[in-house]
């Protein structure tokens, strides 16, 4: 019996993937380890493997397609066997593996219902209709955009072409088509050349590029931090002096795990000291009640070719400075690799960001909601600064600190940054072991 191959569920915060590319064709045999195809979550990038030996018999969605989870995406079974359609089962399967029931096929646009005959009055309007729907049936629509179609009352004869593969209408499609207002031709501008000559459309100058899978979740998660959080950034610096002897003592050793710790390392460790004392800092608010939490779940700002991610250092509060630094490195690679777990974008309760390698002396970092508060990092620089012996040129970092007033005031803020700068001052005393 056929096999149906199902869009995996990964993590618990997955509801679709993009089918980016296939990897196999209709009457390929494969074996179990095959990768049938790439996707991409909102998150990462993953193969999905075929699970089954035998022959591919059907691809069930085109490049480009946006699959919600555990719906089938393949068909695998003997060779020159026939499949048939049919209704999905109960029960969905279980997470990541294949079912062996008939594939189920796409869903289709409905029969129109009969109607009394149309009045003379009304044939033409009739006729035009029914070729609108013929020509409506010819066109093919992913399973989300038919969704799409429904919820926001667009009808699929609105949409001349699909941004798909091969036309294929997408959600995007659906929601572009329902932001658009119609303009009807008897108040289009007319043409000074005289009736009967067509006015030439001018040539587009831009691209259009649609938001899907990562950075279509950053812009979501952006625009809901600031939609919902009473942000305030506020900026400072610190004494580097011995951040960086630190950091030259350390890159000297031959112990490459020590050697390899960055002033990056250095900032999250210190970080990671601090945010006991000010508990409101490690903490979500979520429906208007403030969560402290007692673990330090560190989020690391990644900057990748498919967008922002930020990846968890679970239990920070747990691990030495090397193990920090080693944790950091695997989950940035992973992050760049596009191999990062999802479960391991989510669940942080403090954020860092920095940008300091690019010259920032400061920035507004966008809270990591329902995080309360997030770090800039910036970039060190010689800076005058009154001591007790004069004005003497001290290398500094940059610091810039996003709370949510909701919940943290200016004031507290304040009192973060300062503690945190006593701590880098003096960073070496805090690490004499590692």
């Amino acid at each position: 019996m056929a096999t149906k191959v199902i869009m995996p569920k990964l993590g618990n915060t997955v509801e679709s993937s993009v089918i980016l590319s296939w990897k196999v064709k209709p009457g390929d045999h494969i074996d179990k380890d095959a990768v049938l195809c790439e996707i991409e979550t909102d998150k990462a990038t993953m193969d999905v493997p075929a699970g089954v030996e035998g022959t591919v018999l059907a691809l069930l969605h085109k490049e480009g397609d946006d699959v919600p989870v555990l719906e089938a995406i393949a068909v695998i079974g003997n060779q020159g066997e026939t499949w048939q359609e049919g209704p999905e089962t109960a029960q969905n399967p279980a997470v990541g593996e294949t079912q062996a029931i008939p594939a189920a096929s796409e869903p289709r646009e409905s029969a129109p219902t009969a109607s009394p005959p149309p009045s003379n009055a009304q044939k033409t309007t009739a006729a035009e209709v029914s070729a609108t729907m013929s020509s409506s049936m010819d066109k093919h629509a992913s399973p989300r955009a038919r969704q799409a179609m429904s919820q926001l009352g667009v009808n699929i004869g609105d949409i001349a072409r699909g941004s798909g593969p091969n036309g294929r209408i997408l959600e995007r499609d659906v929601v572009a088509a329902s932001q658009q207002e119609a303009i009807p031709y008897a108040s289009a501008p007319q043409s000074d050349k005289g009736p009967g000559q067509a006015l030439v459309e001018p040539a587009q100058e831009f691209e259009e590029v649609p938001l899907i899978g990562i950075r279509k979740r950053i812009a979501a998660r952006m625009l809901n931090s600031i939609q919902t959080t009473a942000q305030y950034t506020e900026h400072s610096s610190a004494d580097a002096e011995r951040l960086l002897s630190l950091r030259a003592r350390l890159k000297a050793q031959k112990n490459p795990d020590v050697a390899g710790i960055t002033i990056g390392d250095l900032v999250l460790a210190a970080v990671v000291k601090v945010l006991p004392e000010f508990p409101e800092f490690n903490a979500h608010l979520v429906d208007g009640t403030l969560k402290l939490y007692k673990p330090v779940h560190l989020g690391v700002a990644v900057d990748t070719p498919r967008g922002l991610m930020v990846p968890v250092v679970r239990n920070a509060q747990n691990l030495s400075l090397t193990d920090i630094s080693k944790e950091v490195k695997r989950l940035a690679q992973a992050c760049q690799n596009g191999t990062i777990a999802p479960d391991s974008l989510s669940g942080s309760t403090f954020t860092v960001t920095n940008l300091g390698a690019y010259g920032i002396d400061q920035f507004t970092p966008v809270i990591n909601a329902p995080e309360t508060a997030i770090l800039g990092v910036c970039t060190v620089r010689p800076t005058l600064v009154q001591t007790d012996a004069g004005v003497e040129t001290r290398m500094r970092i940059g610091l810039s600190l996003t709370s949510n007033h909701q919940v943290i005031d200016g004031a507290y803020a304040a009192r973060f940054l300062k503690r945190f700068g006593e701590v880098i001052a003096d960073i070496d005393f805090l690490f004499m072991s590692f």
